[in-house]
């Protein structure tokens, strides 16, 4: 019996140096969070959301309307609801929209609008079993998807929306994972197929040097090549119609403030380099590694600094003459809104104007995804159809918009 009771204090006593540990965990991290991260995230919503994936059940579009500030130029609805983290976006020939869900590892064809009421006809999914993909790029009867280490294609048959055969992956062994890992991909007007390469980091020197690039190949996956250096993450870009120059928008880093240092939106050039992660906008040196930026490198200013960590994602230029003749020499860009800022910024569409004397300016065209109370969406990328709709994805909503003009002669500004 002695034994037994010895026995009892000892586990009692560790018990409560165990419970005591725990209570002292809690404190140390709740003092952590309190002092270093909640000053710099504005809402675990946004952090789940960037981390998981995860997001909200789609709104009602009456909720929406009530909502959203959208230009008078333009009308929304719901082309397509339900669809948990629904990314990066491709219109095919007969304008079915394609859908990349990365953490779902598909790709999704919601029918094309038949009726005119702005909603998709149907859907179905037409590859899955993917790691991470993200960009699409419709070539030549092929569908090209980026995954997060490889870019693979598949036969499509884009008359009657299916695919044919199995996904071959035509360049392998892509840098993958770490903070950045989702790819874009298009074609450029010179035939090569463009795609970014993250960052692993929030700011590092990067031992694999395709890290924080744009990078090219040929549609066969042969001449994989580096294109552009210094981007953090430029995940969205595209090329002017009237000049066929490549503009791409970056991410520029975290944990140096709510407005430092700017996101960027860069004409980008072959053998360019952009800065990180030795140097910030406008040739502001890094407080980290601005004393290592190696000799010889000369950084580009970006055309157009975005607000700090509003996160531009999708860039698209407008083509179709409608659109054109609404938004002139523009492109329009996807903010999907801060995760790192005491008070969150972000969450709107904005149109960029090109003015003939080479200057930029902003429009917005859709705004309220926040209001400052309430989260409703995060916008992510846009693509348009052949009849002058715009699409605009919602990771956060599980939603992809239509966006459409109003009238048949939309007024010139």
């Amino acid at each position: 019996m002695k034994n037994t009771m010895y026995v009892e204090r000892q586990w009692g006593g560790a018990l409560v140096y165990v419970l005591a540990f725990v209570v002292l965990l809690i404190a140390a991290g709740t003092f952590l969070y309190q002092r270093y991260v909640a000053p710099q995230v504005g809402d675990v919503r946004v952090v789940l959301n960037a981390i998981t994936g995860s997001g909200i059940d789609t709104p009602e579009e009456s909720l929406l309307r009530a909502t959203l500030d959208v230009d008078s130029r333009l009308e929304v609805t719901i082309f397509a609801a339900d669809l948990p983290n629904a990314r990066w976006l491709a219109v095919s020939e007969r304008n079915d929209v394609l859908v990349s869900r990365p953490r779902k590892g598909d790709i999704v064809l919601l029918q094309a609008d038949a009726d005119g009421d702005g909603r998709a006809e149907g859907r179905v999914t037409l590859v899955d079993g993917l790691n991470m993909p993200h960009g699409i790029a419709l070539i030549d009867n092929w569908m090209y998807i980026a995954e997060q280490d490889a870019i693979g294609r598949i036969r499509f048959d884009q008359a009657n929306g299916v695919t044919v055969g199995p996904f071959q992956r035509v360049l392998s062994g892509l840098p993958g994972g770490g903070n950045h890992w989702a790819k874009s991909i298009a074609q450029g007007p010179d035939g090569w197929l463009y795609f970014n390469v993250g960052s692993s980091c929030n700011v590092c020197i990067e031992a694999d040097t395709r890290r924080g690039t744009l990078m090219r190949m040929k549609p066969d996956g042969s001449n994989a090549e580096i294109y552009a250096t210094g981007l953090r993450n430029a995940t969205g870009f595209d090329w002017a119609p009237w000049n066929k120059a490549l503009y791409a928008a970056d991410i520029s880093r975290d944990l140096l403030g709510d407005d430092y240092p700017v996101d960027e939106l860069n004409l980008v050039v072959e053998n360019g380099f952009y800065g990180w992660p030795y140097v910030n906008a406008y040739g502001d040196p890094d407080p980290d590694y601005g004393r290592q930026l190696p000799a010889g490198l000369d950084p580009k200013d970006p055309l157009l600094g975005i607000p700090a960590h509003t996160t531009p994602l999708g860039l698209h230029f407008v083509k179709h003459e409608t659109l054109r003749k609404a938004f002139p020499r523009s492109a329009l860009m996807a903010l999907h809104g801060s995760w790192n800022r005491s008070e969150l910024d972000g969450y709107r569409l904005e149109q960029v104007i090109w003015n003939l004397d080479g200057s930029l300016q902003t429009k917005t065209l859709i705004d309220g995804f926040w209001t400052g109370e309430t989260l409703v969406g995060r916008p992510v990328d846009i693509a348009e159809d052949s009849q002058g709709s715009l699409y605009l994805s919602d990771d956060y909503a599980g939603a992809i918009y239509q966006l459409r003009l109003k009238g048949d002669d939309p007024a010139v500004e």
